[in-house]
């Protein structure tokens, strides 16, 4: 049976011819283009899965959000309790980097080493480490020999150890009842003897050319010389050399001081005999020297005459240097007779022989001259 569709005419209007429809073709074609379509999802429930994953992510930033809060409040209530003060040290703050501050004990220096048999020790608390009780604890090598005040200044002290020869290991400790707060240590060695000092050259009654004389020696490592008020550095083990420039021809004494760290001293004296260096000498060049007095009174003109002469014959022009006892009076030449004549004061002092020494061409001539306050 075949259905055909009516329609409602309207008020006067002809009836249309109209094809009738067949249902069942028309189901089969929507049918068809159904399935070639591509399938999607209900958009509310594409929505509600977007939400559940947006929320679950939520939850999870929120929870690692609270564990790093938590671990940020550790970590400062760490940090707190490390800057409190502690009863050894303070920490001060003053921009970058930190500052720690020690509680030791402040000594005033005290030598490394020392002659004397005692030392006084005396130093500072620092202010923040200031409070009422506290005393300063003195060791020397590991026995307490002492308990010093702290005065409100934070100033103790001075208290007098007594040492032992050796190495002395003085310690101060801050006190606080029976707490050790913070210790200062200083070493002290107490060394009485005098250091090694010995002389290789010259020795005492040398006679030595001049006019510069070397001397060298040995002392304790570490110990300083003098020579004739010269300071020298000796050699880390402890050998020297000093040389004595312009030293005049004659007697001559020769000090020589070691010192060590302590100031423990040597002392030595040499006393030797300088002579004149040789120089080439004129070929039979001799010299001759006479005084116009043999005594004269402290002070007194004295003429001394020179003579030079060479093969039995004057020689003119020859250098010649007038010295009287360690005094040198000038160099002089002599004349076409091969003379010069020189004055010269006496020594002021009374002297039973002053030699005169007269120097050129590489030889010499000598005489003396008696000085008395009752000479003529």
């Amino acid at each position: 049976m075949t259905l055909r569709p009516t329609a409602a005419r309207r008020p006067g209007a002809r009836a249309a011819h109209r094809s009738p429809v067949d249902w069942r073709a028309y189901a089969a074609r929507a049918e068809r283009a159904r399935a070639r379509l591509p399938r999607t999802e209900h958009p509310l429930a594409v929505r509600a899965a977007v939400s559940l994953v947006l929320t679950l992510a939520g939850l999870a930033l929120l929870q690692l959000v609270g564990v790093g809060i938590a671990a940020s409040i550790a970590d400062l209530g760490r940090s707190v309790v490390k800057e409190i003060p502690q009863p050894t040290s303070a920490r001060l703050v003053l921009g970058e980097p930190q500052v720690n501050i020690a509680a030791a004990p402040v000594l005033d220096p005290l030598p490394d080493f020392t002659r004397n048999s005692s030392v006084a020790l005396s130093g500072s608390v620092p202010p923040f480490a200031l409070s009422p009780g506290r005393t300063i604890s003195v060791t020397v090598n590991g026995t307490i020999v002492g308990v010093a005040t702290i005065g409100p200044d934070g100033r103790f002290g001075p208290t007098t150890l007594a040492l032992v020869d050796g190495a002395n290991t003085v310690t101060a400790t801050l006190v606080d009842g029976t707490t050790r707060i913070a210790s200062t240590s200083a070493t002290v060695t107490l060394d009485r003897v005098p250091p090694a000092l010995t002389i290789a050259s010259p020795r005492s009654g040398d006679t030595v050319t001049g006019p510069d004389v070397t001397v060298s020696g040995t002392t304790q490592p570490g110990a300083s010389v003098i020579v004739n008020d010269q300071v020298i550095l000796p050699n880390p083990d402890g050998s020297f050399t000093d040389r004595i420039s312009a030293v005049p021809s004659g007697p001559f004494t020769i000090s020589v001081v070691a010192t060590d760290k302590a100031g423990n001293e040597a002392k030595t004296k040499l006393s030797i005999t300088v002579k004149p260096a040789a120089s080439p000498a004129a070929a039979g060049l001799s010299l001759g020297i006479t005084l116009d007095r043999t005594a004269a009174r402290p002070g007194q003109t004295v003429v001394a005459q020179i003579v030079a002469s060479e093969d039995g014959k004057p020689k003119a022009d020859v250098a010649v240097t007038l010295q009287v006892g360690v005094i040198t009076i000038g160099t002089y030449h002599t004349d076409a007779t091969g003379v010069v004549r020189v004055g010269f004061a006496a020594p002021p002092h009374d002297a039973q022989s002053v030699t005169v020494l007269a120097l050129g061409g590489g030889t010499t001539a000598t005489t003396t001259l008696a000085v008395s306050s009752s000479a003529p």
